[in-house]
């Protein structure tokens, strides 16, 4: 499992995000609020670029920290 803090903060506590992968998907969410949401390795390939052979992966993160921010505010 790999995980690591990021730089995007919690819209609800302000505590730093951490992003985690697993065998089947990657995820962003918040320790303190027990609040993450996900992103299937299958969905994740479209952040593959085939030309550079690499993830984008700031791409990826800025839309789950914005799938995260919804689901905060949702509540």
């Amino acid at each position: 499992m790999i995980t690591f803090k990021t730089t995007y903060t919690c819209p609800a506590c302000g505590s730093r995000l951490v992003f985690l992968e697993d065998d089947d998907n990657v995820w962003l969410g918040c320790d303190r609020c027990a609040t993450y949401v996900r992103l299937s390795k299958r969905e994740a390939r479209r952040y593959w670029n085939y030309t550079a052979h690499r993830v984008l992966w700031r791409d990826m993160l800025e839309d789950l920290y914005g799938s995260f921010a919804s689901a905060v505010v949702r509540g």
